[in-house]
């Protein structure tokens, strides 16, 4: 139970660093994209998450 918790948080971990790594890309790669409020909280949530996950498992 506890590996397999483990596993599945650390693709999360994955997952969320390659999305928002492609969204800040996009963002910088044309300063005319507006981000929407939702799309900002969206990756504030995201980025708490990644944060959270790198302490809990000693990553950063």
């Amino acid at each position: 139970m506890v590996f397999s918790d483990a596993r599945r948080e650390l693709r999360e971990q994955i997952q969320l660093v390659a999305e928002t790594e492609r969204y800040d890309a996009t963002l910088a790669s044309d300063p005319s994209i507006v981000p929407s409020e939702r799309a900002l909280a969206e990756r504030r949530r995201k980025g708490s998450r990644k944060a959270e996950l790198l302490t809990k498992y000693e990553l950063a």
